[in-house]
């Protein structure tokens, strides 16, 4: 608003007071230049918002991503206990009852484990070690998982090392 009142004394005129001295056109000129100049601030103030709305939801989509992946570390560092443990299930029960609970536990908290055989090789999910020749499997079909893949909130946070079947 002091602003306001700089327009008019910058015309040479007083504030207020002397608005009865003015013409009617002079009057109207500093009247369109007050409202150019409110629409200005205006649509900087719609800017702001907009800017400041845009900050808060990008923070807050931030904020989603880093809960979402915050035990991703933690995960892959448990990655070679679990399979571990997954080989000795298949000698012992009671490392059986422990990989499972062990993999429940990692499921609650988004991994999945990759299933992969009979599945076309996807570079993307796969690791190819070797190929192995086989009638039975179309080409390009992993074949055997020599290492379990595993997926992490729907992204791959290890590969699956397969053979890959080739006629």
């Amino acid at each position: 608003m002091a602003e306001d009142a700089d327009v008019i004394s910058e015309e040479g005129q007083g504030p207020v007071g002397a608005a009865a001295e003015m013409s009617p056109d002079d009057l109207s000129a500093q009247l369109s230049k007050a409202q150019s100049l409110a629409e200005e601030r205006l649509d900087l103030l719609k800017r702001c918002r907009a800017d400041l709305d845009n900050v808060i939801k990008r923070s807050a989509r931030e904020k989603d991503e880093n809960v979402k992946y915050a035990s991703e570390k933690l995960i892959c560092k448990l990655l070679p206990a679990l399979d571990s443990l997954e080989q000795a299930a298949k000698h012992d029960e009671g490392a059986k009852v422990l990989y499972s609970q062990l993999l429940d536990i990692l499921k609650t908290e988004g991994l999945v484990p990759m299933d992969e055989v009979g599945k076309k090789f996807d570079p993307y999910r796969h690791e190819a070690l070797f190929q192995v020749k086989s009638k039975e499997l179309d080409e390009d079909t992993v074949a055997e998982v020599v290492q379990k893949g595993y997926l992490f909130n729907s992204h791959v946070i290890r590969f699956c090392k397969v053979a890959v079947a080739k006629r």
